[in-house]
């Protein structure tokens, strides 16, 4: 990537910045793993994650797709199907990845969640993470912390409204 980051170690507040290039290699190499048809392709584990764009970074690039991409890298080594917002092409409304998580078809039993700040500004993150709890299939939700310091509990969720 073009920054330098390749690796989870050149990931942080001090990594080099990551560029447009950088996320559309990201990106390139998810899509590349979605087998046969986006609409059809359902696989039994998704990743939720925040982008987390830090300062320097180009606007859509942040360590969190990067968390995201190795999580998916490390399953799929293993033959284990994935999917992501990362997974989802230009033009395709993000909102496909809820009806992988929880609709008719949908097939997943795990949303591995990539915490870091960033997951406590990501209404996003929120949705999918709702949905994963709502959902009728007994979807289990595993959190992997990825960045300290967490937000207080006050400064969490800061951008949901009351209705």
């Amino acid at each position: 990537m073009g920054g330098g980051a390749t690796t989870l170690r050149t990931i942080g507040p001090d990594a080099p910045a990551l560029t447009l290039n950088d996320g559309e290699v990201a990106r390139a190499s998810m899509q590349a793993l979605v087998k046969g048809e986006l609409t059809t392709f359902y696989p039994e584990v998704l990743i939720s994650y925040a982008t987390g764009r830090r300062e320097g970074d180009d606007p859509g690039c942040g360590p969190g797709m990067l968390y995201c991409k190795r999580i998916c890298e490390l399953l799929e080594a293993k033959g284990i199907d994935t999917f992501s917002g990362l997974h989802v092409p230009a033009g395709t409304d993000w909102k496909v990845f809820l009806l992988k998580l929880n609709s008719r078809f949908a097939n997943c039993k795990v949303l591995i969640v990539v915490v870091s700040p960033a997951l406590y500004e990501s209404i996003p993150c929120l949705t999918e993470i709702f949905n994963a709890l709502t959902s009728k299939k007994g979807v289990k939700i595993i959190p992997v912390l990825f960045e300290n310091p967490l937000p207080r509990s006050d400064d969490q969720w800061t951008k949901v409204q009351a209705d």
